[in-house]
């Protein structure tokens, strides 16, 4: 469970991000214009890297989903075993996975904020125009620019060490963050995303963790503080 200090931290983060994103948008511009060349568009995003990063994310995903569902379906029917003791671990992972890259960024955010994408606007070639992070419009039907669904899908890492004590929950969220930039700087180059549609992507799976929590403890699922046994033990 994330202790004060860790929300105290984010909350700041988060709040500067949104001031300097608001008040700043250029930062988007240039981050996007530092991959764009005029006339080829966004060149690096064609690379065999970036293209394996991209499907390798995108299957990924997909994969940890059924896994996961599968995973906590077998735990169900199991009496006693490895299987059995990490059923809650499963559930939450399911539920966190649902609530955030799922609900919040897929469903909610890219269906419905409507900002177009950088190789979409009219600064890099396209015909849409350019919009704030966070102030909602109409420049794209779905599956939009904000936030990132490939990085709220390497996001998800922080999801393995949420229930773990301090220092291996500490890790994991490294990891999510490490993850998040690698695959935010690929889909930047690709022109598939601002700067700020990956930082906002990283804030909606931690949001999405926080509530998955605190539903199963609601339910009686999770005891406040209690650690689950994880897959990897």
């Amino acid at each position: 469970m994330p202790a004060k200090s860790e929300i105290t931290w984010l909350a700041g983060l988060f709040a500067f991000a949104a001031l300097a994103f608001s008040v700043f948008p250029q930062i988007d511009l240039a981050a996007a214009r530092a991959f764009f060349v005029p006339g080829s568009g966004f060149p690096l995003g064609e690379t065999a890297f970036a293209q394996g990063i991209y499907w390798l994310v995108w299957g990924g995903a997909r994969l940890a989903i059924a896994a996961f569902l599968l995973l906590w379906l077998a735990s169900l029917a199991a009496k006693s075993g490895w299987l059995r003791a990490r059923r809650r671990w499963f559930g939450f992972m399911l539920l966190a996975i649902v609530i955030g890259p799922g609900m919040i960024v897929d469903v909610g955010l890219k269906n419905h904020w409507g900002r177009a994408r950088p190789e979409q606007i009219r600064d890099f070639g396209g015909a849409q125009t350019f919009t704030v992070a966070l102030r909602p419009a109409s420049e794209c039907a779905r599956n939009c620019s904000f936030v990132s669904g490939h990085v709220s899908g390497v996001a998800a890492l922080m999801s393995f060490g949420w229930l773990a004590a301090p220092a291996r929950r500490r890790r994991w969220l490294a990891a999510s963050i490490a993850a998040s930039l690698l695959v935010g700087v690929v889909r930047i180059a690709q022109g598939g995303h601002f700067l700020s549609d990956v930082v906002f992507a990283w804030y909606a799976v931690w949001i999405g963790n926080a509530l998955a929590a605190w539903l199963l403890a609601r339910t009686g699922q999770l005891a406040r503080g209690e650690e689950i046994p994880e897959i990897l033990r």
